[in-house]
């Protein structure tokens, strides 16, 4: 349970990327966040554990660096054009997608407390968002797209496991990678880098250094060690942390509905982590037919 919770700081740091986008950036140039975002992080890990990859992990280091810039972009492009609570309770639909996903790529069909765990958090996520503002559909496109691009990095880094060098080394260079694959698009699309102010440099510090510094190596830690139906219920923090800070600090509306819509979005998730493992049913009904 430490494991889960330790976890589930990850998306909790992350669903304040809405608010802090609102609140301290501004709101062109997404691709040049992307940049300040991940590139600063990923030299800092690698200056605090300098390494090299081998061929077989440099490859799978590429292609995580893909998945951590789609993702962050479309958060971008969904912070800029919902907000804050919005654009986070979307992100809640992970969970289900990463049911169906599975079930597509392995042929493993969803348990069925976690199956109703799933349809109870998009309950609670319905509330948070009934009547909330009119519809952005490329915002909410973008978020949906995020979550896409979650669920990929999550499926390739539990099938890949634990790296064979240190976890922060094999973070720093794939966050890495992903800031030096925008670079080149945020020049071609978006011209010079935007020069950063003190607002800036405040959120690139705490969505940056921390949120894609310490909070991906924490992630990475708990998608190697955590089956992938678990990372995604976990991710469900994301959208109650986004809508507390909706409230709190950018003065989004917040009525008893989100409150019964986040208390049912938690609660979905303490009912989908009590699913009881394959390998412990397996146990119990062995000591069952075992009993003469």
């Amino acid at each position: 349970m430490f494991l889960q919770l330790r976890t589930a700081l990850t998306p909790a740091i992350w669903g304040t990327t809405y608010a802090v986008t609102t609140l301290l950036l501004p709101g062109q140039d997404p691709v040049w966040m992307v940049v300040y975002r991940l590139l600063p992080a990923g030299l800092l890990l690698l200056m605090f554990a300098p390494g090299l990859l081998s061929s077989k992990w440099a490859k799978r280091a590429m292609v995580i660096g893909l998945t951590n810039l789609s993702m962050i972009f479309f958060v971008f492009i969904a912070a800029f054009r919902l907000p804050s609570g919005m654009a986070g309770t979307l992100m809640a639909t992970l969970p289900l997608q990463i049911l169906f996903y599975i079930w597509i790529l392995q042929g493993k069909k969803p348990v069925p407390r976690q199956l109703m765990a799933s349809v109870i958090g998009l309950f609670g996520v319905s509330l948070l968002l009934l009547g909330a503002v009119d519809l952005d559909w490329i915002g909410i496109g973008a978020a949906l797209a995020a979550c896409v691009s979650t669920f990929t990095g999550v499926y390739l880094g539990s099938k890949w496991g634990r790296p064979e060098t240190s976890m922060v080394t094999y973070t720093g260079w794939h966050v890495t990678l992903g800031g030096l694959y925008a670079l080149p698009i945020a020049f071609l699309f978006e011209g010079a880098a935007p020069m950063p102010d003190w607002n800036m440099a405040l959120a690139f510090f705490w969505i940056g250094i921390l949120g894609m510094g310490w909070a991906s190596v924490n992630w990475l830690n708990g998608i190697v060690q955590l089956k992938p139906t678990t990372i995604g219920f976990l991710s469900l923090v994301n959208p109650v942390s986004a809508v507390l800070c909706g409230q709190l600090l950018v003065g989004e509306q917040f009525g008893l509905r989100q409150w019964v819509g986040i208390t049912i979005v938690l609660g979905s998730i303490v009912f989908a982590l009590k699913t009881p493992s394959a390998a412990k049913v397996a146990a119990q009904a062995k000591e069952v037919t075992a009993t003469p």
